[in-house]
C-alpha cells in the first residue's frame, strides 16, 4: 500500500517523518578549507525546520585536489568530522534525517577550484575547457578506497546515511557517457565496463560502512546528448545497483552538455504537465527493481505530489530549487495551504558564489 506524502515511511532501518526529500544543491557555505561554518548549519537547521524529512547535502569532496567547487564541504580527512557532528546534531533536533553527498568533479568541477583534474580518459571538457588527464587502473583502486574512508567519516559524524554522486556529469558519470570513455580496459566500452567504477565505489562504501547503514546513489536517467549514456543502459545500471542492495535510488539526468532544456535544471516549469521531467524513467525503474526511487525535476505542485504517490511505485519525492526559495514549503503543504511552489525556475539561484535564491520570500 503507497504511502501517502506526510505519512511516516521507513527506508532501510530509518523511520522518516514523510516522504520529502530535500536533493543536493551546492550551497557554497562552508570556509575555503571544507570546515563547516556558521552559516552552512543556519542554512540546513532553516531546511530542517521547514518540514522536509530528508536532507541530502550538497556535495563533499573525498580528496583534496578534487575540488569541483569553492567553498563546499570537506570530508577527505577526519579533521572535518567535529564540525559535520555538530550540524548533524542541529538538523536532528527537528526529527529530520540526513545524507551527506560524496563526489569527485573531475573536469566538469568550476576552473580554477581543483588542483588535479582527473577523468575516464584524457580530454578536454566541452563547456568547462578544463583538460582531464586518465586515470591508471591504480588510481581508480586508490579513489575507491578514498570513496571508502568518506563514508565512514560521515558515519562517524552521525549522518543517517551518504548519497553516491553519479549523476549530472561529474566524474562517476563521465565514466558511464562514451563521450569521455573512450577506456579499452575493463572500465571501458560496454556499459558493464563503464559503470564498473561506480559499481565498485559501491561496495567499497558498504565494506567500510557495514550492511545497516543507509547508502544512496544519484544517477542520470540517461546524458540527453547524442552519443551519451542511454536510457537503456541507465536501466542495467540501475538493476546492477539493485542486485547490490543498494538502498536508494534518486532518479535525474543530463549535465552542463545535455541538449537545450534537456539538463539537470529545466526552466520554463510553467503547468503540471511540465513538471517531473525524470518521472516516466522513475516509474519505469520502480516497476522493475525492489530498490526504493526517488524523483526530481521541476515539481512545483502539490497536485503533482499525490499524483505521483496515487498513481506510482515511487517512493519518495525530491525538490531543490523550490525550497532555496522556500524553505518553510512542506509545512505549509502539510497544513494544508497547497499553493504551487513560489519557485519560478529561472535559474538565478546559479550563483557562482553558492545557490541563492534570488525571490526567496
Amino acid at each position: 500500500m503507497l504511502k501517502k506524502p506526510f505519512n511516516e515511511n521507513i527506508l532501510k532501518n530509518l523511520k522518516l517523518k514523510n516522504s520529502f526529500i530535500r536533493s543536493a544543491i551546492w550551497e557554497g557555505l562552508a570556509d575555503k578549507d571544507g570546515f563547516v561554518t556558521e552559516e552552512l548549519i543556519n542554512f540546513y537547521k532553516e531546511l530542517s525546520q521547514g518540514g522536509v524529512g530528508t536532507i541530502i547535502t550538497g556535495f563533499s569532496n573525498i580528496v583534496e585536489y578534487d575540488k569541483p567547487a569553492s567553498n563546499m564541504i570537506g570530508i577527505y580527512d577526519d579533521k572535518f568530522i567535529p564540525g559535520l557532528k555538530e550540524l548533524v546534531d542541529e538538523v536532528h533536533k527537528t526529527d529530520c534525517k540526513i545524507f551527506l553527498q560524496l563526489v569527485i568533479g573531475g573536469s566538469q568541477g568550476r576552473p580554477g577550484s581543483s588542483k588535479r583534474i582527473v577523468g575516464p580518459s584524457a580530454h578536454t571538457h566541452p563547456v568547462t575547457k578544463q583538460q582531464a588527464e586518465e586515470l591508471t587502473i591504480e588510481e581508480i583502486l586508490e579513489l575507491e578506497e578514498k570513496f571508502k574512508l568518506a563514508g565512514i567519516r560521515a558515519k562517524k559524524a552521525g549522518f543517517d546515511g551518504v548519497q553516491i554522486h553519479g549523476a549530472h556529469g561529474y566524474l562517476l558519470s563521465q565514466f558511464m557517457n562514451p563521450l569521455f570513455n573512450k577506456r579499452k580496459d575493463s572500465y571501458g566500452r560496454e556499459i558493464s565496463g563503464r559503470s564498473k567504477f561506480l559499481l565498485e565505489v559501491y561496495d567499497k562504501i558498504r565494506e567500510g560502512v557495514g550492511n545497516d547503514y543507509l547508502i544512496s546513489v544519484k544517477l542520470n536517467c540517461e546524458d540527453f546528448v547524442d552519443g551519451g549514456a542511454t536510457e537503456e543502459e541507465m536501466l542495467w545500471v540501475c538493476k546492477e545497483l539493485s542486485k547490490r542492495n543498494i538502498d536508494l535510488i534518486e532518479v535525474s539526468g543530463g549535465s552542463v552538455i545535455s541538449r537545450k532544456n534537456e539538463g539537470v535544471i529545466r526552466i520554463g516549469i510553467n503547468n503540471i504537465n511540465d513538471e517531473g521531467y525524470f518521472q516516466s524513467f522513475a516509474e519505469k525503474i520502480s516497476k522493475l527493481i525492489n530498490t526504493p526511487i526517488s524523483t526530481v525535476g521541476g515539481i512545483r505542485t502539490y497536485e503533482k505530489v499525490l499524483s505521483i504517490f496515487e498513481n506510482t511505485n515511487i517512493q519518495f519525492v525530491s525538490l531543490a530549487r523550490p525550497l532555496l526559495c522556500e524553505p518553510n514549503l512542506i509545512n505549509e503543504w502539510e497544513s494544508g495551504n497547497y499553493t504551487k511552489a513560489f519557485c519560478k525556475s529561472c535559474n538565478g539561484c546559479l550563483n557562482p558564489k553558492g545557490s541563492r535564491c534570488i525571490l526567496k520570500k
